[in-house]
Parts: C-alpha cells; sequence; structure tokens
C-alpha cells in the first residue's frame, strides 16, 4: 500500500512519460498518494498523474502506459 511516494516511484513514473516525450514541466506528480489514484489532462495542458494507495505500484504502472497509449496528449508540451 503507498501512502506516498518515494523519490525512486516518481522516478520510474517520469521513466513512462519520458518514453512518450512529454516534458517533465508538463507533468504533476503529488506526493501524496489518493484512495482510487488517477490520471488525468488538466485544462492549463499538464498531465496530472496520482499513485493509489490500495493498488500494487508495478501494475498501477503498467496499467499509466496503456491509458496513456489511448489518450491525446497532443496539447502537451513535448520534448524534441
Amino acid at each position: 500500500m503507498v501512502e506516498s511516494l518515494r523519490p525512486e516511484q516518481i522516478i520510474k513514473i517520469l521513466e513512462i512519460t519520458d518514453s512518450f516525450k512529454i516534458h517533465r514541466e508538463s507533468v504533476v506528480i503529488p506526493l501524496k498518494a489518493e484512495d482510487q489514484g488517477s490520471l488525468n489532462l488538466l485544462p492549463d495542458g499538464r498531465l496530472h498523474i496520482v499513485c493509489p494507495t490500495d493498488e500494487d505500484f508495478d501494475q498501477w504502472l503498467k496499467e499509466i502506459r496503456q491509458k496513456l497509449q489511448t489518450m491525446d496528449l497532443s496539447k502537451l508540451m513535448r520534448k524534441e
């Protein structure tokens, strides 16, 4: 169970967003986990990623990758 993210977990999340060439300034990752967790595009053009408290972290990472593959990421700032 995840209550708050550790630095190595944040790095794993950023490695996934990096693989989609999403600029790190476009990614918001709160340190506090929430019950369900979430993955949302914010109106200001940033990606908001909240880790769930009740899920296996590595399994959740796989789900995040799959969700990102189906999302329209065109409004996010991208790496060159």
